[in-house]
């Protein structure tokens, strides 16, 4: 599953009331988010925030967080094994993508833009070189 939302304004009046669960994960300027993205690896979902920052800051532009879903033992109808293993989304992620989507719903824009999608890019491709760089540097050590 990969769920991206968008958009370009900036909020105003975003108190911590309005935003209870991004507040408690260190978001405090909801104004500022631009979009984010929400996807499932395996039995881990990770939220990344991606931030419209002035020109020369220097906090992140982006922010990458883990959940690890929970295991719930469900009864099966008709099944030879009895039960299966259900893997639910941490109660906690629910809240943020709710409050996430109100944030994005107050603006404008909700569709990727191609500056969006080249942005991107961009980051997937700066990542892969810092990984490629650090399995690279391992491998030397072996030898």
């Amino acid at each position: 599953m990969h769920l991206v939302r968008s958009t370009t304004l900036l909020l105003e009046d975003n108190s911590v009331s309005d935003y209870p669960t991004l507040y408690e994960m260190g978001i405090n300027n909801p104004g500022e988010i631009d979009r984010y993205s929400h996807q499932t690896v395996g039995n881990v979902d990770v939220l990344r925030v991606v931030y419209k920052r002035k020109k020369g800051s220097l906090l992140a532009s982006s922010r990458r967080y883990r959940f690890n879903r929970s295991d719930e033992l469900v009864l099966a109808e008709g099944d030879a094994r009895g039960a299966q293993v259900r893997h639910n989304i941490s109660p906690t992620l629910r809240k943020a993508l709710t409050e996430l989507d109100r944030v994005i719903n107050k603006k404008t824009s909700h569709a990727p833009t191609t500056e969006i999608i080249l942005d991107e890019l961009k980051r997937m491709k700066e990542d892969s070189e810092t990984r490629y760089a650090y399995i690279e540097s391992l491998l030397k050590e072996l030898d």
